[in-house]
């Protein structure tokens, strides 16, 4: 599939590495490459975003919110409180989870993906974890990438360029992108037509 990917959505796939890096994540989401791909605002069907009002720091503080888990700020009194009347202590919780998995153990995004797989605590990343290996793909942006060739096929091109890309992000039902596009203000099935539209308009 990937040498039917035209230069820029080679690059995409690539820069998504760097942007999960620059997050801290330890998988490539479809949220990286979203970002990625923002990072070419002028590009076929990125450029539709943009035209849209949709920016890569936008994006990049929707991502940081959504994978967080943010739904309008930090715990306040109020709710600490409430869930300490519930015999709930969450600077208890914090200690306990720093001990059993180090310091900060809670201040690191959880991988949504691998969390499902192996519960919500995990143990820390070691040094060597950290290094610059290779970044795995999970299984939604796998499921993006093959949806992107999908809607190359459906328009009948012979290439996969960053508009498929772009497509293939709006068709999925990607729980986490559609947080993501849901913070940004964008409605996929309508963006999706206004991509179409601008595609066949250029064509």
């Amino acid at each position: 599939m990937f040498e039917r990917f035209t230069t820029e959505a080679r690059d995409t796939v690539v820069q998504a590495q760097r942007e999960a890096r620059e997050l801290r994540h330890r998988w490539i989401g479809t949220e990286h490459l979203l970002l990625a791909l923002l990072r070419r605002p002028d590009a076929p069907g990125v450029a539709t975003l943009t035209r849209l009002g949709v920016t890569a720091s936008a994006a990049r503080s929707a991502v940081t919110a959504v994978v967080a888990g943010d739904d309008g700020g930090p715990l306040g009194e109020d709710d600490t409180e409430a869930l300490r009347s519930l015999g709930i202590d969450l600077d208890e919780v914090r200690r306990r989870a720093e001990a059993a998995f180090g310091e900060g153990a809670l201040d690191t995004p959880l991988d949504v993906d691998r969390g499902r797989r192996f519960g919500l605590f995990r143990r820390r990343l070691s040094s060597s974890d950290r290094g610059p290996g290779h970044l795995p793909f999970v299984p939604r942006a796998k499921k993006a990438l093959e949806l992107s060739l999908r809607e190359a096929l459906a328009l009948k091109d012979k290439h996969i360029g960053t508009e498929h890309l772009v497509l293939g992000l709006l068709r999925g039902d990607d729980q986490l992108m559609r947080g993501v596009l849901e913070r940004l203000g964008v409605e996929p099935g309508a963006v999706r037509s206004e991509v179409v539209a601008d595609l066949r308009r250029a064509a």
